[in-house]
This record gives structure tokens, sequence and C-alpha cells, in this order.
């Protein structure tokens, strides 16, 4: 019954189009590209996971010390994540004006991001960029395990992982991190 349930959302799901609020064109395609490489970070993020059931440097790097209990959090988080379509969100670009912000979404608002300044001037894949700030949005979703903003900075999150992986497994941008995996860790 699980399995039929899902099934009948999964063409609502793929057939959904994007929604851009107040988004110029340019803004558009950086958005559809930014949408793809997502994607693509969560596909992989979530079969590493899903692969790798013990300490790694990239899951320490990210979540700290490994414990079963820890891994199933952060996996589940990336199954939820993966489940998205990121195409059927809407993407608001006209509402925030802070110019240092990245965005910022709604917890309990599912599927809509508001970009802010930072995000336009992000590269598209690597460090910081507009892929990673997506998963990091969507990671804050109450329906995607509802994770936090406690730290935004690479070095900040090692940091949280390091003296509290309870808190690294919660943060939003652990997630962004892990899935952007720059530079690269095995």
């Amino acid at each position: 019954m699980k399995l039929v349930s899902m099934l009948m959302f999964l063409p609502l799901v793929a057939n959904a189009a994007t929604s851009f609020t107040g988004c110029s064109i340019p803004q558009q395609s950086q958005l559809n590209a930014a949408i793809s490489a997502a994607q693509s970070y969560i596909s992989a993020a979530s079969a590493y996971i899903d692969s790798h059931n013990s300490a790694t440097p990239r899951y320490t790097t990210w979540f700290g010390t490994f414990t079963a209990s820890r891994h199933g959090a952060v996996a589940s988080i990336f199954g939820r994540l993966k489940w998205n379509n990121l195409a059927s969100f809407t993407y608001d670009c006209s509402t925030c004006h802070e110019p240092n912000e990245y965005a910022y979404v709604y917890p309990n608002q599912f599927g809509k991001i508001y970009l802010c300044g930072s995000f336009w001037r992000a590269p598209l894949t690597g460090t910081d960029s507009k892929a990673g700030t997506l998963i990091s949005q969507a990671s804050t979703f109450t329906q995607n395990g509802g994770a936090e903003a406690y730290d935004f900075s690479q070095k900040g999150c090692k940091h949280l992982a390091n003296v509290n992986p309870e808190g690294a497994v919660q943060n939003a941008d652990n997630y962004q991190y892990f899935a952007e995996n720059n530079p690269p860790l095995s």
C-alpha cells in the first residue's frame, strides 16, 4: 500500500512545472541550471550515504563521529531530498532584498524558496554554490526533516561536526557542503 501511494504521487511530481515569481529570463536560466546541478548533487550524495555504512573522511568531515543513528538521520534527509523535484518548486526572486544573504524558506511552506543577493553572485557548482544553496534550503523544509541553520560557513560546519555531531546532523549547510563535496573527499 505504501509503494502504491508513492507511485501515485510520482506522476504529479514529474509533471509539475517550475514556478518563478519576479525572476528575469536570465535569472530563470540560472535557476534551471542550478536545479539540474542540485538534483545531480542530491542523487550522488544519497547514493554515497546509502553505500557507506561506516566512517569515511567525507562523512566525518561534515557530520562528525559516525554512529548508526546519526548516519540514519543523514540518510533519511538525503532520501527525502532525492524524492523532491526541485523543478516543481516556486522560486521567488523579488521578495528578498538582503545583498549578503543567499536564500531563505519558511519551513512549513514546502517548495517555495526566496532568493537573495549572494545567490546570484555564487558559482553554479563548487563551494557555496547556487546548487548547494538549493540543497541547504530544501533540507530545512519540515517535510524533508527540518534541518536548522546553525552555521553557514564551510569552516564553521567542519568545526560543528567536530565538536557537536548531533548539531551537524541537524544543520542545513552541513548537507550542502556534504553534497558539494569540494574539495573532494572519499
